[in-house]
């Protein structure tokens, strides 16, 4: 029982509620386990991702327009949990992300425990794996 206890209020399992909330709500799902700081910089990336200065800002910022394919595709993401650094009231972790095979990274995260509820406080720029999107499909040539 005392296991359990503590595995619900682990850093992993704050995760794995905000990949299971990301799933089902996108952005939405993300924003209510950040702090206040950390929303910040997730809600400046997404306003600019919106303006017509996304490829320069974002590419300067974050990585390009990635990221805001990122933000925009974050509930058709496989999420996994690729490292976790605890800390008593801090922890680091890095997260995987794979869109469809087309766009696989990861972003490494500090996480606070903010009233006994762990909650992401800094992401880092996503370090991409591979990027493969593409304008579209190609269509066969015709013969």
């Amino acid at each position: 029982m005392a296991f359990a206890v503590f595995e619900r209020w682990s850093p992993e399992h704050a995760l794995n509620n905000t990949f299971d909330d990301m799933r089902e709500s996108g952005l939405d799902g993300l924003k209510k386990h950040l702090t206040s700081n950390a929303l910040k910089t997730v809600e400046s990336v997404d306003s600019v991702s919106g303006s017509l200065g996304v490829a320069m800002i974002s590419t300067a910022v974050m990585g390009g327009n990635a990221v805001s394919v990122l933000l925009d595709k974050l509930s058709e993401c496989d999420w996994t949990i690729k490292d976790v650094m605890k800390g008593s009231d801090t922890t680091k972790a890095i997260v995987g992300f794979n869109y469809q095979d087309k766009m696989i990274g990861t972003v490494e995260l500090t996480m606070l425990k903010e009233d006994k509820v762990w909650k992401i406080d800094k992401l880092s720029r996503p370090k991409f794996d591979k990027i493969a999107l593409g304008k579209g499909k190609k269509q066969p040539a015709e013969s």
